[in-house]
Order: C-alpha cells, then structure tokens, then sequence
C-alpha cells in the first residue's frame, strides 16, 4: 500500500505567535482546505481524545535541487542562444533554449530567451506564455516582467499588460519604458489624469526625450489641457523631427485654443514635410477660420487635387463657394451657387452620414 505523506504539523514545529504576525492575510486564505496544523485540540468534556494513528518510519525524501537562476555552464550557453537569437538564427536559438530546459524546468532564463525569438520572429502568441513562464518562475526579473507587459499590450490585452507593467514598476519605479506605456494604456483606457501622472514622471526621468514629451501632450491633451499640451508638442518638436501625427495633434491643439495662425503655420509646415489632402484641408480650415477665403480656397482645392474623395475638403470648398455666394447678394443664376451645391453633393455621396451638410442644402436651398 502506497504511503500517503503526511501534510500535518506538529504543535512543536507550529510557528511562534511572533512570526505569526508576520503573514498577510492573502497568504492565509491561499492555503489549501486540506492543509491544517495537527496541533492538538482540547476534547469534549467527558471524552478521552482519540490517541492519534501511528505512522511507519520511513526515510527522509531526497532534496531536488530548483534553480531558477543559471550556474555558470548554462549562462555560458545561455549567452550562445542570445546571440544567435541576435544574429538571426532562430533555430539555433530555441534548440539550445529547449535542451537548457530539459535539463533545469525551472530556468527562467531560458522561457525569457524563447519569449524573445518568437516576438522578434512575430509570433506574439507563442512568446506571451513563455514570459508569463518567466515571470512565474522569477517575479523579480525586470526584463521579463517588461517583455510579458510588452507583448500583452501588442496583443490588445490591455487589462493584463496594465498589471504587467505595474509589477515591473514596483522593480524598477524610474523605468521610462514602463512609464511611457502605462502613460499609453490610460489613455487608451480613457484614464487621462493617471496618463498625464505616468508621462509627467518619465519627462521628468528624462527632460531630452522626445518620445516622452510627445506622450505627455497627447496625455494633457486627452485630459482637456490643451495651452499645457501645445507646450509639450512645441518642446517635443524642438528635440525630434515630429512624424506627422504629430503636426496633426498640433495642428489641432492650436485650433482648440482657437490660435488659428499658429495653427495655419503648423499645416503650412506639414504641406511642405508631409504633403496629403488631410494637412492641405488642416491648412485651408486654419486660413478659413482667419477670414482668409481664397488663401483657403486655394488649400481646400489642392487637398481635393491630391484625393477627390476626401470629404472634408469637398465641405470646405462648398463652404467658400457658399459664403461668396452669400456675400454676393444671393443671386439666383450665379455660378458660385452652382459650385456650392455640387460640392457639398459630392461630399455627401462620399460620405452620407453629415445632418449639417444636409442642413446646409436645405436651407439654402441649393
């Protein structure tokens, strides 16, 4: 008959009332049902307590020995498999992970360098379980932690990458990365004021960090601070050469605070560094809002010249034409009339769902 083990502790093993103090209640309510003290409890009155089964003798259990961490032959090999993960060879790379595996389950090391091929061969979903391997074995490993956040959040797993790059906080507080992207995940998540707390700290952990003052304006911008987000963007294309999103954002940050001339300067700039029918159609709503009517004409019709289906732009032309139109007296057979109307067609054919428009028709009727 096969021996049961004996999970039981004797009162005289039991921990003192002082080292008691010391565990959480968490712990406490994570042990097994199954797993209680033996210490002896007092019997009914009347009663003799039940003398306790004997137990055959039986030799100590040998100790295996669990390393998480690599002795110097497996970090020698662990180098080798990191390099060819670097050069490329993957293959190489995840037959040395796997056979270091075999040998030690337990070396997190190893599941972090498997993790690292697959993401860098694209394979998000096989790379998610090895750091989540990782990070079981060793919690206090940065780079693990990190790469597991990284992942989650590459797979749209917001919640979880969230708790990852928490943990890799609390080893690391004044980590830019983590900060960046927990500053990312707020707003995704429609938590601007902890996006604007998490960007603040990594522009503060690094001042020249373009990418840090990108995130912490589009943070404050989320969070409705627009003259504070304007100052980010401003900074931030100081020290890189802003994508064009970026002059978008700007572009757009000026208009809220209704600085239509510096908002006009910012699409006039992205005309010349990123030429599309949206910054041509940002510049000709700028010059617009400035009274300048043919600069923004002129705009409106370039930005459709570049993609006669860019609604906004038929809108802004018909809008003109309309204005003119209006200022002119209103004549019944004049030609602005005429392109008014067909413009603002155009626009709704390419884009049906506009009540204004469709209010704009209406009422004059054109």
């Amino acid at each position: 008959m096969t021996e049961q083990p004996n999970l039981s502790i004797s009162c005289a093993d039991a921990p003192s009332r002082r080292a008691l103090a010391g565990l959480t209640a968490l712990a406490l309510s994570a042990l097994p049902f199954g797993l209680t003290t033996g210490c002896a409890t007092r019997a009914p009155v009347g009663e003799e307590p039940t003398p306790a089964p004997a137990m055959a003798a039986r030799e100590p259990a040998p100790q295996v020995e669990l390393r998480v961490k690599p002795n110097d032959a497996e970090t020698t090999r662990l180098d080798a498999a990191r390099e060819a993960t670097a050069k490329d060879d993957y293959e190489t790379a995840l037959r040395v992970f796997r056979e270091l595996l075999q040998e030690n389950p337990t070396l997190a090391d190893a599941y972090t360098g498997m993790g690292a091929v697959h993401e860098k061969r694209g394979d998000l979903e096989l790379a998610e379980p090895a750091y989540a391997r990782a990070v079981a074995l060793d919690p206090g490993d940065f780079t693990a932690v990190s790469s597991h956040g990284r992942v989650l959040e590459a797979l749209g797993r917001m919640r979880d990458a969230v708790l990852a790059y928490q943990r890799a906080l609390v080893i690391r507080p004044r980590d830019l990365g983590s900060n960046l992207a927990m500053s990312r995940l707020m707003t995704l998540t429609e938590q601007p004021e902890s996006a604007v707390v998490f960007a603040e700290r990594a522009v503060k952990i690094d001042p020249q960090n373009g990418d840090a003052r990108l995130q912490f304006a589009r943070a404050l911008s989320k969070a409705g601070r627009g003259a504070d987000a304007i100052r980010e963007y401003e900074t931030a294309c100081e020290l890189i050469e802003p994508p064009s999103e970026v002059m978008f954002a700007l572009v757009n940050a000026y208009a809220a605070e209704k600085r239509y001339r510096e908002a006009a300067n910012a699409a006039e700039a992205l005309t010349r560094t990123a030429p599309s029918a949206a910054a041509f159609e940002r510049l000709g709503w700028s010059l617009f809002r400035l009274n300048e009517f043919d600069k923004s004409d002129a705009a409106y019709r370039q930005a459709i010249e570049l993609d006669g289906t860019y609604w906004p732009a038929l809108n802004g032309v018909g809008v003109n034409a309309l204005n003119a139109w209006l200022q002119g007296g209103k004549v019944d057979k004049d030609p602005r009339r005429d392109e008014a109307r067909a413009m603002l067609q155009r626009s709704l054919r390419a884009n049906p769902d506009q009540p204004k428009v469709a209010a704009l028709l209406l009422k004059y009727r054109l």
